[in-house]
């Protein structure tokens, strides 16, 4: 796939933090910065089509855009890693956006040698490249590499940088400290130092901004809501950062690169984060798939819960809001015009 690169770097480390944060959860270069760089882990992966499930299309390849798949996984000792968070960071710089498109974790997919299951199990079963695949064929995307980041180093990341400011529900507060409570007894912590005790706008620690992206019961809006939160989470620590004096930042980067699982090298990582910022701070857009008011809980034969939509109507709804810069509510507004013939404003 092309990939941009810019003559001109303004602000490097401003850059190349953002999109690792981006990245992670969510962004003197010279020898020092190397030395960061090369001390997260780089697993490459096999850069083949038929390997990771691409069908390239005319559309694909008459774009400049990047999309990289962002898991973020739930390990535990003895237990597969399940990818709870998936997203596509799409990075389109001629447009000067940068896109995610949180995928919900039950959609009911095929998945090679495993047959139609919950997306989210494809990384339990074969890792990230699986998973890439997974998300390839049944989204027909072009995805070539990935990021991966463990809750718990999750929590570190959005301690490294002071936390984030959200608002948080009553409702979202009272499901947040029941994976308080399961966050802490795991990591032998103290309940009562983080347990939310009021909802609002407050700035989060580490382990409160995880479980607000996990909540997810409660009648608090289910998957899809959860994917919404986690979006927050991810944009909320991109401009966390980018108002961060880039004085600090070598000594942030020398905490969060060992955090970092990605297939991408130090040389892709800078050359993405020119694109990112190339134009000045992007505009962050996001979205759900499949989208509000187009799937259904059902289950399955054997008891399972999945989310059950259109194939055909999700993957044109993905590749509009990507490649077309469509964003879901004008996609929505043009059908509903068309059918009722009117014109939109």
């Amino acid at each position: 796939m092309a990939k941009r690169r810019r003559r001109r770097r303004r602000h490097p480390f401003r850059t190349l933090f953002c999109w690792l944060l981006l990245l992670m959860g969510l962004g003197g270069i010279g020898f020092y910065a190397y030395r960061v760089l090369g001390s997260y882990d780089y697993n490459p992966i096999e850069d083949d089509d038929t390997t990771l499930g691409i069908e390239q299309t005319d559309q694909q390849l008459s774009e400049e855009i990047t999309n990289i798949a962002l898991f973020g996984v739930d390990s535990r000792a003895g237990e597969s890693s399940r990818s709870d968070a998936l997203i596509i960071l799409s990075v389109d710089p001629k447009r000067g956006k940068v896109k995610m498109s949180s995928l919900m974790r039950d959609a009911y997919v095929s998945i090679d040698d495993h047959g139609m299951t919950k997306l989210c199990h494809a990384y339990a079963y074969g890792g990230p490249e699986l998973a890439i695949k997974t998300i390839n064929q049944n989204f027909q995307m072009d995805i070539r590499d990935y990021a991966t980041v463990n809750f718990n180093q999750m929590a570190n990341i959005i301690d490294a940088i002071g936390g984030v400011e959200l608002d948080v529900t009553e409702g979202e507060m009272e499901e947040a400290n029941k994976a308080l409570w399961e966050y802490c007894v795991f990591n032998d912590l103290i309940w009562d130092d983080y347990k939310f005790t009021k909802p609002g706008v407050q700035n989060l620690n580490g382990p409160q901004a995880v479980a607000y992206g996990r909540v997810r019961k409660g009648g608090t809006g289910g998957d899809e809501a959860r994917t919404g939160r986690q979006q927050e989470v991810l944009e909320a620590m991109m401009n966390k950062v980018l108002d961060m004096s880039a004085l600090k930042y070598p000594a942030l980067a020398a905490k969060l690169m060992p955090m970092l699982e990605t297939s991408l090298s130090a040389k892709e990582l800078l050359s993405l984060a020119t694109q990112v910022l190339s134009h000045g701070r992007p505009t962050i857009e996001r979205a759900t798939f499949p989208c509000e008011g187009e799937w259904e809980n059902k289950k399955t034969s054997s008891g399972l819960a999945v989310v059950a939509y259109s194939d055909a109507l999700a993957v044109e709804r993905l590749h509009k809001f990507i490649y077309d810069d469509i964003s879901i509510e004008e996609q929505q507004a043009q059908e509903k015009a068309a059918a009722g013939g009117t014109t939109t404003e």
